[in-house]
């Protein structure tokens, strides 16, 4: 088939995707269900003086965008030996954006391809007023961070601000994918731009948020509200351990670590003698000191015909595939299953029914692939089948019936575990 070559400007001015064709599937009597349409694509410019607004809340996401094609009407930034780690070779396919910050705080961004071989290297400039667009041009004025590194195949084109990293300007080569996170204030502006420097592209996502410091503090018990040693992990949305720490011999803990501001994290108790628990946190529990104190997480012992609840396995809107912060919950799960030979566990799965758009049937079929989701995981990693069983909720108990926030959708898109017998 013919490639139809659309017009650049059209490209980088247009919205794409803004209409799909709804997809029915079949459920599990084999009768069809309608499913919600795929989102459309948000759109991408490809000049510095039509950049597309952001307001920059807490935790914002901007994205899947239609894929940047071209420079626009002029190269506003090509490489001087002045500017080596400040401005690009030249534009090959950009995206401009204009982002107003709406609180003062630690700001970082994370910039993820959908294809992980596209190379996005970006410059943030910090914008005083309108005449920003032409000093850049002119060579006029430096970025306040940049990164043009070729990141690692293994980090799949991921790149960014983070807390971790040290350097603020990152050159060209293979390199480090993140730059140093940048101290904001509200109502101040930046200029972000990004080049793909590979053609054909499929858009990227972007996911703006700020960080504080949080304290973090909690004891752990077992079942006689007795001291367990145990391990206690914090794990990011991405599945990363920020923290790992062990528990003293009252089962007591405490750390301190930045967190992203309205993003959901997971805590992560195990130890040899009882049930693994996971806990979700976000920053909107926080006290007016900035601390999430005085947990308590009871670590049960594993006995003959009792029944335990493991939450934080939850999973991308409309599908049943894992958020990558979820594994921690279902490696644990796995790896519980494994020690306790003759462990049997009914897998419970649930959907988000506010504003999800799909039916009662999309929503019973979507709560059973979730379930069988684990059961696949497990069932592929060695766990026998007939330790196994599966159902689905549809949205009958979510735990959040009227949800507004997103990490009160996402904690309804979940799976639980209850476990029947361990002998």
């Amino acid at each position: 088939m013919k490639r139809i070559k659309i017009p650049l400007f059209f490209i980088c001015i247009s919205l794409a995707g803004s209409s799909f064709a709804q997809k029915h599937k079949p459920d599990v009597t084999g009768n069809k269900v309608l499913s919600p349409p795929p989102p459309a694509l948000t759109k991408t410019v490809c000049d510095c003086k039509d950049a597309i607004k952001i307001n920059i809340q807490k935790n914002t996401k901007y994205g899947l965008t239609v894929p940047p094609d071209g420079f626009g009407t002029i190269q506003e930034i090509t490489e001087t030996s002045k500017y080596d780690k400040y401005a690009f070779e030249k534009e090959h396919n950009t995206a401009w954006y204009l982002l107003t910050i709406n609180f003062d705080g630690d700001f970082v961004f994370q910039i993820v391809p959908k294809d992980s071989t596209n190379d996005y290297d970006f410059l943030l400039y910090k914008y005083p007023d309108s005449a920003l667009c032409d000093n850049i041009l002119k060579h006029k004025v430096k970025p306040v961070r940049s990164n043009l590194s070729r990141v690692k195949p293994e980090l799949k084109g991921v790149t960014g601000l983070s807390l971790s990293a040290k350097n603020e300007f990152i050159g060209k080569g293979l390199g480090e994918s993140n730059s140093k996170y940048i101290a904001v204030k509200k109502g101040e502006k930046y200029i972000l731009v990004l080049d793909n420097v590979y053609p054909d592209g499929k858009g990227h996502t972007i996911f703006f948020n700020y960080v504080k410091e949080v304290e973090i503090s909690g004891v752990v018990l077992n079942d006689d509200s007795a001291g367990v040693k145990a391990e206690v992990s914090l794990i990011d949305n991405t599945g990363k351990t920020v923290k790992q720490i062990q528990t003293d011999k009252y089962g007591k803990y405490g750390f301190k670590t930045d967190l992203k501001e309205n993003v959901n994290y997971n805590l992560s108790y195990t130890s040899d003698s009882g049930f693994t628990q996971i806990q979700t946190i976000n920053t909107s529990q926080l006290n007016e000191k900035h601390s999430l104190k005085d947990i308590r997480t009871i670590l049960p012992k594993l006995k003959k015909g009792s029944k335990y609840k493991m939450g934080s396995i939850n999973f991308y809107g409309n599908e049943s595939r894992l958020l990558p912060e979820s594994m921690v919950s279902v490696e644990s799960l796995y790896k519980l299953m494994k020690k306790n030979k003759k462990m049997v566990i009914n897998i419970e799965g649930h959907v988000n029914g506010v504003g999800g758009g799909g039916d009662d049937k999309f929503n019973q079929t979507l709560s059973e692939d979730r379930a069988k989701t684990v059961y696949d995981y497990l069932l592929k990693n060695g766990i026998e089948k007939e330790r196994m069983t599966t159902i689905g909720y549809g949205a009958k108990y979510m735990l959040y019936p009227r949800a507004a926030m997103e990490w009160e959708m996402s904690a309804n898109r979940r799976v639980e575990i209850n476990v029947i017998t361990i002998e």
